[in-house]
Parts: C-alpha cells; structure tokens; sequence
C-alpha cells in the first residue's frame, strides 16, 4: 500500500511539472538584457548532464520520440489509471461484500480521481498544440538551417548571434526535408536512437542533447568520430552538431519553450 502511494505521489508531480512546462512554453516571457555570449558560456561551463541518467523515461523501449508523441504517453498513463480506477471500485465491492466493512479508503480514492482529471486536463489541451504563437525570426529563439552550406545560422530575438556546422542527410535515402515551424519535441539531454544504433558521447547515447522536430527529425550533437564531418553531408536524415553547439542550442530551446522556438530547414538561402 506504501509502494501504491508513493507510485501516486510522483504521477502528480509529474503530470504538474509537465502540464506547468507545456503552459509556460506557450507565454514564456522575453528574457530582460539577454547576453548570449554569458549565457552559452554558462552552458558549456555546466557539466553535471554529463552523468548518464538511468531515470529517463524516454529511453523506455515503449517510447521512441520523434516516432511515439508525448502525447501517446500520456494517454497510456490516462488509460492505465483509468484501469486502475475500475478495479478498485470493482475490488472495493468485493471487499464490502466479503468483509461487511469499508473498503479502500476515499483518501486512496480521491488521489486517483485527482490522477485522471490532471490527464485529462492536458489531453483536452492538446488541440491548441499546433497553434502557431510567433513564426521565423519573430519568435524568441530561430534556427536556420542552410543545406548547401551546411551551417545553421542562431537567431536570438531576430539578430543573428551564432553560426553551427551541421551535416544533414546524406543521399536520397537520408534526405533531410525542408520545414519550417515549431519544434513538436520532446527535447531531451540524453538520448540513444533505436534506429541507428552505436556510438556514444559522454554517457548521453548517440544523439545528445536531441530537440525533435517532427516525424524523427532532431537536430542534435554527435559523437566524436562524426565531428570531421560536419560541414558535409552525412547523417541518416537529422541534423547534426558538435556536443558543444547542441548543448546551447538545447538549453536555449528548454529557456524560452517550444511555441517561442522555430526551426526552417532550406535547401539554400538567397
């Protein structure tokens, strides 16, 4: 019964830390005097994302992101405490029945109760999901992917404040799509693809500091034995930086939220 509390306890907390995420990505706030200068040297200071992490939930064979949404997840969760719900009313009968006394207690009941109503919540909230909130360089942080130069140009607040070698895909097979629009996410710290396995940087799997686009499509870091190729064409489709210039951009994106974020990927820029 412990396990069955403690279990409910971090469901809330998870489900708050998410749905205040999701909100606040929508109405982040422009940053007063931003410096982008201290701020990525702040972020390439910070190496306490270099110990693996065994408790991300993402890296569960169930969830492929890029593939799998979060909010597929999110209504798994839904349907398995809906489940729950069921079986302890039917299990509660039983026990009335059998023992003539109460059954599960309305504090247990009522945390359930609260854990279907915070799901539900956010699931009703997703048909503003593809709302767009700012576009290009209007929006707080913007990233331009030029495919025959292979560079990104790192737009903050509308000024250009950065440039990245990339490589995006290599071959018809691998072609990285034009797109513009907002990051669908998850953005994630560690993160190892099931599709192209191998390689690993720093205990964060082969695709460190991901920001998923949309339908697989991530930009992120690379291993070391990549790092000569970027510059060049050579992924398997997403766009690849150095660790350095991923862990920026990452942090960045995770500052400002997803609907103040836009990525264009173009094959060339006038």
């Amino acid at each position: 019964m412990l396990a069955f509390r403690i279990a409910t306890v971090l469901l809330q907390w998870i489900m708050v830390v998410i749905s205040v995420s999701c909100t606040n990505s929508e109405t982040t706030p422009a940053p007063a005097q931003f410096k982008y200068e201290e701020f990525k040297d702040s972020v390439l200071k910070n190496n306490k994302d270099t110990v693996p992490d065994a408790t991300n939930i993402f890296d569960a064979p169930s969830f492929t992101p890029g593939k799998d949404s979060v909010i597929l997840l999110l209504e798994r969760i839904d349907t398995m405490w809906k489940r729950q719900a069921a079986l302890l009313a039917r299990l509660d009968t039983m026990k009335r029945g059998l023992k003539q006394g109460p059954g599960y207690s309305e504090e247990e009941k009522k945390i359930i109760q609260e854990n279907i109503k915070m799901v539900d919540s956010f699931l009703l909230a997703r048909d503003s999901a593809d709302k767009v909130y700012c576009r290009d360089k209007e929006c707080m942080v913007y990233a331009e992917i030029d495919k025959s130069k292979q560079v990104l140009y790192l737009y903050i607040m509308g000024e250009l404040k950065d440039t990245f070698k990339v490589s995006t895909g290599k071959g018809k097979k691998y072609e990285t799509p034009e797109m513009s629009r907002h990051p669908e996410g998850p953005v994630l710290t560690k993160y190892t693809s099931k599709k192209f396995p191998g390689g690993n940087y720093m205990g964060l799997g082969n695709m460190p500091y991901a920001v998923f686009i949309s339908n697989g499509y991530a930009i992120h870091g690379t291993t070391p034995g990549n790092f000569s190729k970027l510059g060049n064409r050579a992924s398997h489709g997403c766009i690849r930086l150095h660790p350095d210039n991923a862990k920026v951009f990452n942090a960045l994106v995770k500052t400002v939220g997803l609907k103040q974020t836009w990525v264009s990927v173009k094959d060339s820029l006038p």
